[in-house]
């Protein structure tokens, strides 16, 4: 069940859990429903103070159970002059104490033990209902405590937003204070701003790029453009921002730029100032956020419940002692117990009555404090609902405010683009000049360095790979690691040109801007580039000049090295700054340290290698290395001195013998070293054999197990390669029947597809029929329709013209009426007058004949017959007055039928 606690009136509702699968706004109907509260007057809260968004799904938000329920509160009965009434279910039965009474006054029998057993039970039944009633109204007050929490959380919340909100705007507001002085000082620089706007000419050059990039707009500005550059008039910068902006805008911008300056001043501010903080300190009210002695009256509440659980325990005890008593006295049938046994339940059945009284004045003191806490929640709810109004009221004056300022700031800078834009145009043409002078200089040096350095690069990659084929593959590489290393790519690419969508400014237009706007020429100073140009053209300067010397250097072999560094030197231009005589020395020193040293006996490649032939022999382990230059001592082999120190001195013989002498010995001395050595070789050699030896048979046992290894990997890598074949064929089959299977859903929705469009189409094509027919039958009930309209106008007016003539008519007949009505009315009061006088004149006549001798019994019989005679006067007067009303009523009747007809 999804459970929604109505704070106002502490009543709970429950509600089937598949809304919780539904918005919130169908949830508020159902409330509607439920509760008759409009859905626009509802406000839906959780703990924490969360209100439902009505987009949202009620599940979304983790509310909605018994002890954590939604809260809602009814806008319109905080808004009723009168707070609610609470709702409580009473339970209670209102002829208990009389039917009390009368158990008591019963006689002693026992239907009186079995009645009054009864009414125990019915005493302790309805204890439990007050239990029950009780523990729910304490729930109510414990929930509406949470509910009131979540409305205080809630408005805190309102409350820190709103106060963020009014600081930003404060900020604003102070920042547009401070520029304010700014804002009117140039303000007052407008009109002269427009005229100084009408003394600036607009280039020829910028005027055409303009109309480029306005090609193909229908604005009337273009034709403006067009025609003034066609007459040869040139067109000022107040009239080129006067075809985007006419000057009525302008003045009506400054217009309202100088009215909201005017209105945003400092007092408004301070007035809106004091708004807020009152509010906010109206909603930090503590006294009316915490509601005192709640907590320690739901703390007595519960020891109430206590008490009442005990008296609800102690009445189940009684009532069960009666049907004790009951039975006992049911199945003994003893008559001598019974009066003891109906005093002792004449005792219990009194104090059941005065547990129900208490119990009854609990609930009574529980209910009290519902509604006297739903008084108080009513009271302060108001407050709140003043409160977040108020806050309401001043969020939207704000959001006017900010939003009012925030749009003049905007027109401001326009009018301040306005006042800046003589010097920003001006400005941009200069910088225009000088970015056009600086791109050209640049990208004339960056493409002749970049193709100096591409010629030098590709140079240098080319020797390097030539002589790479040569030496790469050579045994001697390994002597030489990072022989294969290029030279990275270093500025060998030209920079892309840029600066090419610059309008064509020159220096001459600046001149002539300046004499025509001297006071202000300032804006049209071009700044100094001159020592960036002259790098630019020297470092140029310089690499054409080093490629023509390198080519002279080239084309003369014959010239030493050291005078080819000078040349090269001065020609770069850093002769100045570098010793000359240094250069030499160190040239000179390089030279001939290169020159006297000799080149050394390199024995041909093809015998090294022959000698090297036996590398992998181990059998021929003493060959390696060896060479025919090895082992042989040549006398006549060069000494490595200088060949000048040979030349010098010519030995004597004397000489001569020391010097075979010393020979023999140093021969004898090295003969015995190379014996040692020998020997040394030949105890190296058999260890070596040794140790190939136990090389060879690990290195068999390793080709075993290597061998072994390979055939359990090959017999693995077969069983994996079959066992993945066998997976990639099921794969390939299980693909081709899902790619059959999809094939042949797809050609079955396909064909389902093309009999919907078929379907679809025959569909379509029968209504455009149908609407085809209808528009006929429309047209023709049209044309029906004006036919029966001419008809009917044409009917009504021969009836109005029937109409008149009938109504002449009836006048003339009613003319008429009246004159025979006249002429017989008057015929009749004749012909009536005339026989009341003949009935007069009997009568007179009868009376006269009688005697005045009769008898008494005569005399009543005249009497009678004179009163038979005004009777019959009488009858006739009315016959007569009847007669005169007959035609009256015979007109009304036919202008009634008259007004009938028409």
């Amino acid at each position: 069940m999804l459970f929604v606690f109505h704070v106002d009136s502490g009543r709970m509702m429950t509600f089937d859990m598949s809304l919780a699968l539904e918005s919130v706004s169908n949830l508020k109907v159902h409330v509607q429903n439920e509760c008759q509260i409009a859905a626009d007057k509802q406000v839906l809260l959780i703990s924490g103070g969360e209100c439902l968004d009505p987009n949202k799904r009620v599940c979304s938000y983790s509310a909605g159970t018994d002890t954590n329920p939604i809260f809602l509160f009814s806008k319109q009965l905080i808004e009723s002059p009168t707070p609610p009434s609470p709702c409580v279910d009473q339970g209670i039965d209102p002829e208990l104490e009389k039917r009390v009474r009368d158990h008591l006054d019963m006689p002693v029998t026992l239907q009186t033990v079995v009645k009054r057993t009864q009414l125990a039970q019915r005493l302790h039944e309805l204890a439990e209902q007050l239990l029950r009633a009780c523990e729910r109204l304490v729930h109510d007050q414990h929930l509406q405590q949470q509910g009131w929490s979540a409305v205080v959380a809630n408005l805190e919340d309102i409350t820190v937003e709103f106060r963020k909100r009014a600081e930003v705007f404060e900020l604003g507001f102070a920042e547009f204070m401070s520029e304010r002085e700014a804002y009117l000082s140039f303000l007052k620089y407008f009109h002269s701003d427009l005229d100084v706007l009408q003394r600036i000419p607009v280039l020829s050059v910028l005027l055409e790029l303009d109309k480029q990039n306005l090609e193909g707009s229908k604005t009337s500005e273009e034709n403006l453009n067009t025609d003034e550059i066609s007459t040869g008039k040139e067109m000022t910068l107040f009239e080129w921002i006067s075809t985007a902006d006419s000057k009525n805008t302008m003045d009506q911008l400054y217009e309202h730029c100088a009215k909201g300056l005017e209105t945003f001043n400092g007092k408004a501010f301070e007035t809106l100032k004091g708004e807020i903080a009152a509010i906010l300190l109206e909603s930090d009210n503590n006294k009316m956020k915490e509601v005192k002695g709640l907590g320690e009256r739901l703390f007595g509440l519960e020891n109430l419940i206590v008490q009442v659980k005990k008296l609800v325990k102690h009445q189940g005890e009684l009532a069960q002692s009666f049907l004790n008593n009951q039975s006992r006295a049911s199945n003994t049938k003893d008559p001598s117990v019974l009066p003891d046994l109906c005093m002792s339940h004449k005792q219990q059945l009194q104090m059941m009555a005065q547990h129900h009284r208490d119990l009854v004045d609990i609930r009574r003191r529980i209910f009290a404090a519902k509604e006297e806490l739903s008084v108080n929640l009513y009271h302060r709810l108001r407050w709140v609902m003043y409160v977040e109004d108020k806050i309401l009221e001043i969020d939207h004056k704000l959001v006017i405010y900010y939003e009012s300022l925030k749009r003049l700031r905007r027109h401001l800078e326009v009018l301040q683009q306005i006042h800046l834009a003589p010097a920003t145009y001006l400005s941009a043409i200069a910088e225009v000049v000088r970015r056009r002078a600086f791109s050209q200089s640049f990208l004339l040096w960056a493409s002749e360095v970049a193709c100096h350095l591409l010629t030098i690069h590709n140079e240098e990659v080319t020797r390097r790979k030539e002589f790479q084929s040569q030496f790469d593959g050579h045994f001697l590489n390994a002597l030489f690691p990072g022989m294969d290393d290029l030279p990275p790519s270093f500025a060998t690419q030209a920079p892309s040109m840029f600066d090419t969508g610059l309008p064509k400014i020159t220096q001459e237009d600046i001149d002539r801007l300046k004499k025509e706007l001297p006071d202000l020429a300032d804006n049209l100073n071009v700044p100094d580039t001159t020592a960036v140009t002259n790098f630019f053209l020297t470092k140029s300067a310089a690499a054409t000049t080093g490629t023509s010397v390198r080519r002279s250097l080239e084309g003369n072999p014959d010239v030493a090295v050291e005078d080819k560094l000078v040349r090269a030197v001065d020609a770069v231009g850093l002769g100045s700054q570098l010793d000359r005589q240094l250069l030499l020395k160190d040239a000179a020193g390089g030279s001939q340290t290169s020159l006297a040293t000799p080149a050394p006996v390199v024995p041909p490649l093809k015998d090294l290698e022959r000698g090297c032939e036996s590398e992998t022999d181990t059998e021929e382990f003493e060959k390696v290395g060896q060479s025919p230059l090895e082992l042989h001592f040549d006398k006549n082999l060069p000494s490595p001195r200088s060949a000048t120190a040979v030349t010098t001195s010519r030995p004597g013989p004397a000489q001569l013998q020391d010097a075979s002498t010393l020979t023999e010995d140093n021969l004898q001395i090295s003969r015995s070293e190379h014996e040692k050595l020998k020997s040394c070789l030949l105890k190296m050699q058999s260890l070596a054999k040794e140790a190939t030896t136990q090389l060879k048979n690990e290195l068999a046992d390793l080709k075993n197990r290597i061998m072994s290894d390979i055939v359990i990997v090959n017999e693995g890598f077969f069983n994996t390669g079959t066992g993945f074949k066998h997976k990639m064929l099921e794969y390939d089959s299980r693909n081709i029947e899902m790619l059959g299977s999809i094939r042949k859903e797809q050609e079955v929705i396909v064909q389902e597809l093309k009999e919907i469009e078929q379907g679809n189409a025959k569909e379509i094509a029968e209504l455009k029929e149908r609407k085809n027919s209808l528009q006929c039958k429309v047209e023709d009930s049209d044309r029906t329709i004006c036919e029966l309209r001419e008809a009917i106008d044409v009917v009504k007016q021969e009836f109005e013209a029937k109409i008149e003539c009938l109504e002449k008519q009836l006048l003339e007949k009613e003319v008429e009426k009246e004159k025979t009505v006249k002429e017989v009315t008057d015929r009749l009061h004749r012909e009536h007058k005339a026989e009341i006088e003949n009935i007069r004149s009997r009568f007179k006549l009868m009376t006269m004949e009688r005697s005045p001798s009769d008898t008494s019994l005569e005399k009543s019989g005249e009497f009678s017959s004179l009163s038979s005679h005004t009777t019959l006067l009488a009858q006739m007067a009315e016959n007569f007055e009847l007669d005169k009303e007959r035609p009256s009523t015979k007109r009304s009747k036919k202008k009634g039928k008259n007004g009938r007809k028409l």
